[in-house]
């Protein structure tokens, strides 16, 4: 398994340059130089680095040794460390007396960038995994379920657990903004809860069920977190609890209808819940929506009254109390009653009689969400 690539060696000479005044090459497991501070010198072979790759110590080569080997210089070359295992040189060009203080320091940093380098890849090819996992789990895919737990198994996790689908979506939405929020809150959420991306640039959080109360001020900070990390608006749809993994994809239909639901309907706020918004959901699945709304003409008269549709708007939000409905139009209960006539006759609905009024909130919502 290759450890130290180009870009690898290179990332190493750039740091250890900063701090060093001195040049820096860095060679494959070869011998062959692949990151150096002379890039003219990237591609040639290091007869002192082979010297260590072999015996698997430290070698200082002084002037006229440097003169019976190819492509050295005076320097201290050492070997580069990875799970016990010599993986690559780096060397410093440079009178050893002079260098050599530096020596273990260098290879010590050149061995951290490694296994930085490392742990990173292992946690992007985590998080490349989890994100398949939660894509199969939202999209009802023909996976069979042992096989999308033994994939969970490699990662700790357990299927079994009751789940529901949060989406967090960037405003604007994109790939770059979904990875940012991703890793902002990569340590922020609970050992047991998925992670991942899908096509649409939305990012879905697949996490074990709590109180309505805790789950909102743990959906806040979360979002808060990632708002700071793309530096815009993330809304997020609240779906179902889901009692087993075949549900999940239902929980996730559920969330991303809130959030279709939530900025048409309730463009001022940033968090919906799926409870929320579920008789409006029943028209979109009936596709009354799409499919037919002819029966809504009655409503067409007040498209073109903002001030009477608003305020049936309220006196729908406030069950049709009098005095809750006037405080928050600012306006007197005279002023309303004429409201409610004027709507009765453009519509010839009138909102005070229940059948009548579930009609006009129809129309509303009809109009509000084709």
């Amino acid at each position: 398994m290759q450890f130290l690539t180009t870009e690898l060696a290179q990332e190493m000479v750039e740091r250890t340059m900063r701090i060093l005044d001195k040049n820096i090459n860095v060679m494959n497991a070869d011998g062959v130089i692949i990151g150096s501070g002379e890039r003219n010198r990237i591609g040639q072979k290091h007869d002192g680095a082979r010297l260590v790759l072999t015996s698997g110590n430290s070698m200082e080569i002084d002037y006229k040794a440097s003169l019976q080997l190819e492509g050295v210089r005076p320097g201290i070359n050492l070997p580069i460390c990875f799970r016990e295992q010599v993986v690559g040189v780096i060397g410093i060009t440079g009178e050893p007396e002079n260098i050599r203080h530096h020596a273990e320091l260098v290879k010590m940093a050149a061995e951290l960038v490694l296994e930085q380098s490392f742990l990173l890849e292992r946690v992007q090819w985590r998080q490349r995994i989890e994100s398949e996992i939660v894509n199969q789990l939202i999209s009802d895919s023909d996976v069979g379920d042992y096989q999308l737990k033994n994939r969970a198994a490699w990662l700790g996790m357990d299927l079994d657990k009751r789940r529901m689908a949060i989406i967090f979506q960037p405003v604007p939405s994109s790939e770059d903004a979904v990875h940012k929020m991703m890793h902002a809150i990569q340590y922020d959420k609970n050992a047991d809860d998925l992670l991942g991306m899908t096509f649409r640039h939305e990012l879905v959080l697949l996490r074990e069920p709590i109180s309505d109360h805790r789950l909102k001020h743990v959906v806040v900070q979360l979002q808060r977190t990632m708002e700071n990390a793309v530096g815009g608006q993330v809304l997020v749809g609240i779906g179902t609890v889901a009692a087993d993994i075949s549900r999940l994809s239902l929980s996730f239909e559920h969330a991303r209808d809130s959030l279709r639901l939530g900025k048409a309907l309730d463009p001022e706020e940033s968090i919906y819940f799926f409870e929320s918004y579920q008789l409006e959901r029943l028209f979109i699945t009936a596709g009354v929506v799409e499919e037919n709304v002819s029966w809504t003409d009655f409503y067409k008269p007040l498209t073109q009254e903002v001030e009477l549709a608003h305020t049936l708007s309220i006196y729908i939000e406030e069950g049709g109390d009098l005095q809750r409905i006037v405080d928050r139009l600012y306006i007197h209960r005279n002023t309303l009653r004429y409201r409610l006539d004027k709507i009765q006759a453009l519509t010839g609905k009138d909102p005070r009689h229940v059948k009548q009024l579930m009609e006009l909130y129809m129309a509303q919502l009809m109009n509000q969400l084709s």
